[in-house]
């Protein structure tokens, strides 16, 4: 666990990083190209009813989103939560939902049990329905089943992730 000390001194020196929330539902957007270009969790610090939380999220070849919430401060009692995708098109929502676990003191981490993770293609980044393809963390423009119209840019891809706490 990690001391009050800890959770207080990452307020004082990343203040200007850390986003404050009143709400216990918020929304954080990551680029599809931002994720491809880290090997390791891409992450976020988030401040509610005074207790710091780490979005993350990652790309995995060769065809993964994983996403995963974490709390920083010790002191607070055990938390609950959901971290949602919804397929563009179809509005169907992916859900993970579980216990907020502590921040791993070591990184890089892995969290492969306790995460959102599910492939690219069933969530429809692009609004055509076209089936998004990487290969060795670039975008094929073309493939056998597939055209995608309008050779997007990794980084115009957006990937929103809905966040939850129960208190």
């Amino acid at each position: 666990m990690f001391p009050r000390k800890y959770s207080d001194k990452c307020r004082q020196d990343h203040s200007h990083q850390i986003h404050k929330q009143d709400k216990n539902e918020w929304n954080i957007t990551y680029t599809l190209g931002g994720l491809v270009q880290q090997r390791l969790w891409s992450s976020q610090v988030v401040e509610y009813a005074r207790t710091l939380y780490v979005l993350s999220a990652k790309y995995e070849d060769p065809d993964c989103i994983m996403a995963t919430l974490t709390m920083l401060s010790a002191e607070s009692a055990p938390k609950a939560g959901t971290i949602t995708i919804y397929n563009k098109v179809t509005g169907q929502p992916y859900t993970w939902s579980g216990n907020i676990e502590l921040l791993p003191p070591s990184l890089p981490y892995f969290m492969d049990q306790v995460c959102l993770k599910l492939e690219i293609s069933s969530i429809n980044l692009l609004p055509n329905s076209a089936n998004l393809k990487l290969l060795n963390r670039e975008l094929v423009l073309h493939s056998p089943y597939k055209v995608v119209v309008g050779h997007p840019e990794l980084n115009d891809i957006q990937i929103i992730l809905f966040i939850k706490i129960f208190n």
